[in-house]
Parts: C-alpha cells; structure tokens; sequence
C-alpha cells in the first residue's frame, strides 16, 4: 500500500483483519481519523491507518487476502451477528465476514463487497429480509450471491416466500454450528481454479 493510497472502510477492515464495524467504532471514537466525501461516504487515508496500527499494536494484512470468499451476516439483533461471527470464525476455510443491522445498511455493504454468501434474518424493522431477498435477485451485481435465511419465524408461509423471492436455503433459530457450517460449505461454489485444476488432472488421465 502506498502512503498516498485512499481506502474505504471495507478496504481498512480487511487490512488490518477486523471488521467492519470495528473501523467505524474506531472512528467513531476519534481513535482512527477518517474523512467524508462529497457524497457522505467515509474515507481514511493509507498513512493514518499506518500510524493507528503502529500506535495500537495491530499487524497489517498489506495482501489483505483478497482471494478469501465474503459472508456478510444481516440481523438486526446484535446478539446473533456477534455469536455467528464468531462461529465463522471456526469454519474450515477463512472467510471475510461482514454484518449489518438491517435492510439499508446490507445494501451498502453488498454494493461494496459483494459477498458470496447473505446470511438473512426475514423479520426486521424497515427493510426486511424478503425485501433485501427480492432487490439482491433484481441485481446484476449480484447474481452470483447465495441466500440463507435464518429466521425464528420459519413458518411454511414465510419460508415459502422468501424461498420465491430466491432464497437459496431457509433454517431456523438457533441454529446448531455444524448445521450452519454444512450449508455454508454446499452454497460456496468452488473456485475457478479448483475446478481448472480438476480438469487438468481429468484431461492427464485420459492421456
């Protein structure tokens, strides 16, 4: 990263390997400086983040392991964003995960990151989880996106809908680790290079 470089709040996350509402609780604190754009968005310059993290102690990913697959977990109890982070934390393959406490704030996140996988709580205040179903399948953008809907109220009626409107699997609360983490690893589709190398060694046998 060069001293001149500007990044976003995703892109300090990932760099300093936090999430992204821990740099927005740093700013927020005044402990990390960071400014506004013309257009409201937050931006912190690359040698601030430098100083903050030598200051505090906090090693940087200057990779930032871009290849890693993103979840962002949307639900507007704090309780259950916090305990499936945590969980991810243990998955098999690191992942980038990313929260959000409602509808809005998700649709900023996806914007930005794009992530594999939408874990989606249905029932919340303002933007619920089948409206957010229903705008991720409406963008190109996103078309390569996963839904898991995990709600405490999985009625036929609502697992239904949101199974319409395109999610992709729908459990309920709480929901046990090794559950979570089974359908998590059948909605990651592999990547282009584990298949490129498969069919490699597919094409050598044939040989």
């Amino acid at each position: 990263m060069r001293e001149k470089d500007v990044l976003t709040t995703f892109e300090a996350a990932k760099l300093c390997r936090v999430s992204y509402n821990t740099i927005k609780n740093w700013i927020k604190r005044d402990l990390l400086s960071a400014y506004r754009t013309a257009g409201g968005h937050l931006r912190i310059r690359g040698e601030d983040l430098r100083v903050f993290c030598r200051e505090h102690g906090i090693p940087m990913d200057e990779k930032a392991e871009a290849a890693r697959r993103k979840v962002l977990i949307v639900d507007d109890e704090e309780a259950i964003r916090v305990a499936i982070q945590d969980a991810l934390g243990d998955f098999p393959e690191k992942l980038d995960v990313f929260t959000a406490s409602d509808g809005f704030e998700a649709g900023t996140i996806m914007e930005q990151m794009r992530p594999d996988i939408v874990i989606l709580d249905l029932v919340m205040p303002g933007m619920d989880g089948f409206k957010v179903c229903q705008s991720i399948k409406r963008s190109p953008a996103l078309g390569h996106v996963k839904i898991m809907v995990l709600t405490g109220f999985g009625s036929e009626r609502n697992v239904g809908r949101a199974t319409d409107l395109g999610a992709d699997v729908c459990l309920s609360k709480p929901i046990d680790r090794k559950v979570l983490f089974d359908n998590i690893q059948k909605l990651l589709t592999p990547r282009k290079g584990v298949r490129a190398s498969k069919a490699k060694k597919k094409r050598a046998k044939r040989r």
